[in-house]
């Protein structure tokens, strides 16, 4: 007996004095006569004892019996319209039902469209196992045989997500980078315009920028007449707000997406720019549960016949020529020549006397300008999709983490000041581009797959490779600093502090000293304040706070180490637990800081009533920070542990004329918590710094701090994303995702997702008072997580997070030893702007170096570079890759149209404007050491500055 295929092909619609099941035989077998026809299996419920006679609309047909009397087999129409099977035993009708062909005739929108087969393997650099068992399986047994079934099939389509893919296949290959190039230029193995797949709003504004950097434009210098329009980032479901525009202003039209409902957006960002964004709804289900194209064409064309009826409304209302994808991806998959199936479907389609869409192998860049008509109107989408994985990279890898976000800031300063130095010089042409690209590629090198299996060794590599770009960065900016400082005219031993920000800056600068006295004066002669403080190592550290450093530029301090300095605590008083200054009056107690009451506002900052100011929190967490849910794991309800719970022993560690600091130090289950709380008198901020010292890496266990901020309802949440400020329920993407994955489908609004990434900060404003916490952690919160939630915000940084990979096989992340994290606090009037700077500069150390000669030509404070504007912010400037320019990129944050000046040390001769990655498109009519730019609301512009 054949064996009938597992999916019932025709509808029971009606019956006699007997029912059937009507399948075809698997594996399908048809012909075409006047018409195709398709063997099918009939089962009848009764078995039938005479000889039988076929019938279809009143016609005979072959009877073909089998070794059972209750089954037979008949030859039926393989594509049509409904028509009736009648069964005749002797005289008796015994069956008469209604069928419905096996691939209908009516296929709507889609009857002369084409139906795509995009092929691709979807890469992590690791999970599947580690980084080098992934890097030889993708070239051996991925790459190279898609190479091969090239050759010997000309229409073969195959493509890889990344450019990092490429980079290794031919470092892995040299001698077949010609045969690349030229099936590259042919459209037919492409690799993505992206250098990999990032978690986006851990990634800082410019290191998504250089995405593109070793992305498209890496492959345009090392392909020549190649080119990549499409980025993708196919397995996290997040968006960060602002990475529309930063494809769009790279000449990357498209990106390609999934875990989000299945169609086509214009997906825009907050200045109007917008990228075409194509999901399949999962990257992986047409190859692991739907299996299209697995068989045979008739099973590919009834399969497929759905889908179209599905999406046709969608397509024809917003006029999109008539081209449906299907993904043929997961993780790892091997390439497959599907071109058996592909032209026997299009055998089928142009012999079967009714219009079906034909089939053909494409690549995701093919079928985006295919979806592109004339009248075409994509959905319109914006927002935010706030990443639901993130509890995987800060929390449960905090330590890397921390030199990804050291790495955002040293490598632009670095560029910047090495720029500013050979500019200077007249010695541009040395600018070490090599070297910056391979610190940009170390900081940017992780990608989404952390953990997995053999999740340790992964973790730790790349944990080393940010560490790289950190440590690359702090190198090249150290080398660009001290050649600056032997050009300035100060003395020998003067140290000369460096701001990396668009705007003056006080702040403090810490250097060493072997006597407990110093006093430090600016290159004016007046007096700065200063602390000395023992470093518990016999010597001591000279803390100085150095006021309005220029802009991306300098100031020169003198130290004089054995002087006496009066103290000027003016309004300063203390004792073990209060403290009262010029900007607060506070009382610790519990936890943290019980009470806090802004003497400029006339406002108790804090709620208390919960949880302190500066509380550390230990809660429960059983999520596994990333995998197939569709929303972000609550913490456990009940399991928590604040800090506030426990009795307080607060001393003052040192009190001076900069600051005074409270330590408390409390023995927990799993670890000892040590927390400092340093007040500045010389500027209204608070520091808290908190120990987890000596963590047993106790599994399921998160840890975060708190500020309960008193503003009883209604409170405003901005946040720092890259390039951006988002506020919590405006700016988020404004649809429900949809798309689906293992666990259910991507319902949860996004608006409600919480925690978030953040950058450097996070606020809240409302009834008049504003708070900022800048903070060293890439994930903050504003919700209450206790189980009774407050009706104000509670900021939070999420410290850290012991929980496990989501691979079956993954790594635990332990995270055992000693964690430091550093938070800073402000209060202020009400609105975020009223925080930003403050936000953003606590993670923008400002850099000091000791004048190691006598000589020098340069003044002693200088500004490189002045921005008119506080909320325009300079991203990166550095050398063009292409000539002795340089690149300016600047970032509009406030949200409005304006007019800037930039202000420079010398003459620029011309202004062309350029995307992100270099590349020009409008000369501009300025010049001069003065330049006035035009820049929109949120916009990321790119210009070049031709020099004299």
């Amino acid at each position: 007996m054949r064996k009938k295929i597992f999916i019932s092909l025709f509808f029971l619609l009606g019956s006699l004095s007997n029912a059937a099941q009507i399948d075809p035989v698997s594996p399908v077998k048809f012909k075409q006569e006047n018409e195709y026809k398709i063997l099918s299996f009939v089962k009848l419920d009764k078995p039938a004892e005479g000889k039988l006679k076929g019938f279809l609309d009143g016609k005979p047909c072959e009877v073909i019996s089998t070794e059972r009397p209750d089954s037979f087999l008949v030859w039926l129409p393989m594509i049509g319209d409904r028509a009736v099977l009648s069964i005749k035993e002797g005289k008796q009708k015994i069956l008469e039902q209604t069928i419905v062909p096996y691939i209908p005739s009516d296929w709507g929108y889609f009857k002369n469209g084409t139906i795509h087969i995009i092929q691709s393997s979807h890469q992590d650099i690791a999970w599947m196992d580690t980084p080098d068992y992934c890097r030889k399986d993708r070239i051996d047994n991925i790459i190279l045989p898609a190479l091969e079934m090239m050759k010997k099939n000309p229409s073969f389509k195959f493509e890889m997500e990344q450019t990092l893919n490429l980079m290794e296949f031919l470092e892995a290959h040299p001698e077949r980078k010609e045969e690349v190039a030229q099936l590259y230029k042919e459209g037919r193995f492409t690799w993505g315009a992206t250098y990999n797949q990032p978690y986006e709003g851990l990634s800082s504004g410019e290191q998504l920028v250089r995405q593109a950097y070793y992305g498209r434009k890496w492959v345009k210098e090392n392909f020549p007449g190649c080119d990549d329009l499409v980025a993708n980032n196919i397995d996290v479901p997040g968006r960060t707000w602002q990475m529309p525009q930063i494809l769009a202003k790279s000449g990357i039209p498209n990106l390609f997406v999934s875990r989000m409902a299945e169609g086509l957006y214009d997906w825009y960002a907050p200045d109007g720019s917008k990228v075409l964004t194509f999901t399949p709804g999962n990257y992986g289900w047409a190859s692991l549960m739907w299996k299209f194209f697995d068989q045979d064409a008739p099973t590919a064309l009834h399969k497929l016949h759905h889908r179209t009826q599905l999406w046709g409304d969608y397509f024809k209302k917003h006029a999109i020529p008539p081209h449906y994808a299907i993904l043929m991806s997961c993780d790892a998959t091997k390439p497959v020549d599907f071109q058996p199936v592909i032209d026997e479907w299009n055998r089928i389609a142009e012999t079967a006397g009714v219009e079906l869409p034909r089939l053909k192998a494409s690549t995701s860049e093919e079928y985006f300008e295919a979806v592109r008509g004339e009248n075409t109107s994509f959905r319109k989408i914006e927002g935010e999709r706030p990443d639901l994985w993130l509890y995987i990279h800060g929390p449960a890898h905090y330590q890397a983490t921390a030199y990804k976000r050291e790495a955002a800031v040293l490598l632009p300063a670095a560029e910047a000041f090495t720029s500013f130095c050979l500019w200077e010089k007249g010695k541009l042409d040395t600018y070490p581009r090599n070297i910056f690209d391979r610190a940009w590629m170390a900081s940017i090198y992780p990608d989404h797959g952390l953990g997995g299996k053999n999740g340790e060794i992964t973790d730790a590599i790349f944990e080393d490779s940010l560490k790289v770009g950190r440590d690359l960065g702090q190198s090249m900016l150290n080398d660009a600093l001290e050649q600056i400082v032997s050009e300035v005219n100060t003395r020998k031993g003067n140290y000369v502090v460096f701001n990396d920000l668009s705007w003056n800056r006080s702040k403090w600068v810490e250097v060493p000293v072997s006597s407990a006295r110093a006093l430090v004066r600016d290159e004016q002669g007046s007096k700065v304040a200063s602390q000395v403080l023992s470093d518990g190592k016999g010597g001591y550290r000279l803390i100085f706070m150095a006021e309005n450093v220029p802009s991306m530029g300098y100031r020169t301090y003198t130290v004089k180490e054995g002087k006496s300095v009066k103290m000027e605590n003016q309004g300063v008083s203390y004792n073990s637990n209060t403290l009262e200054n010029r900007y607060y009056k506070a009382v610790l107690g519990n936890g943290g800081i019980l009470s806090l009451y802004d003497k400029e506002l006339g406002k108790e900052v804090m709620h208390t009533s919960k949880f302190a100011c500066g509380d550390v929190i230990e809660l429960g967490y059983t999520g596994n920070g990333a995998g197939e849910f569709t929303r972000i794991t609550d913490v456990t309800p009940g399991d928590i542990t604040p800090l506030s719970s426990m009795p307080a022993r607060w001393k003052v560690s040192d009190s001076g004329e900069l600051f005074t600091r409270f330590v408390n130090e409390q023995p927990t289950k799993h670890a000892v918590i040590v927390q400092t709380i340093t007040f500045h008198h010389t500027e209204k901020k608070i520091d808290f710094d908190v120990t987890l010292k000596d963590f047993d890496g106790e599994h399921n266990r998160q840890y975060r701090i708190a500020f309960p901020v008193n503003i009883m309802s209604g409170a405003d949440v901005h946040y720092e994303v890259p390039m951006g400020v988002a506020q919590v329920g405006k700016d988020e993407l404004n649809i429900q995702p949809g798309g689906w994955a293992w666990g259910g489908t991507y319902v949860h609004h996004p608006k409600d997702s919480h925690p978030r990434e953040i950058q450097n900060f996070i606020s809240a404003s409302g009834s008049g008072l504003g708070v900022t916490m800048s903070s060293c952690v890439a994930v903050a919160d504003w919700v209450d997580p206790s189980r009774e939630i407050a009706s104000y915000p509670v900021l939070q940084g999420v410290l850290l997070s012991s929980h496990k990979s989501c691979h079956g096989e993954g790594n635990w992340y332990h995270q055992k030893g000693t964690h430091h994290f550093h938070f800073s606090l402000t209060s202020h009037q009400e609105g975020w702007k009223k925080g930003y700077q403050f936000g953003v500069e606590a993670n923008h150390p400002l850099f000091s170096c000791r004048k190691g000669n006598g000589a020098g030509s340069l003044p002693a404070a200088q500004s490189f570079l002045q921005v008119s504007d506080p909320f325009v912010g300079v991203s990166v400037i550095k050398k063009t890759d292409d000539g002795n320019n340089l690149i300016i990129r600047l970032v509009e944050m406030e949200g409005k149209d304006k007019e800037v000046e930039v202000t420079l040390p010398q003459e620029i001769k011309e202004v062309v404007r350029t995307n992100l990655i270099e590349e020009e498109e409008e000369r501009l009519n300025l010049s001069g050491k003065t330049l006035r730019f035009k820049i929109g609301h949120h916009a990321i512009e790119t210009f070049k500055l031709v020099l004299k």
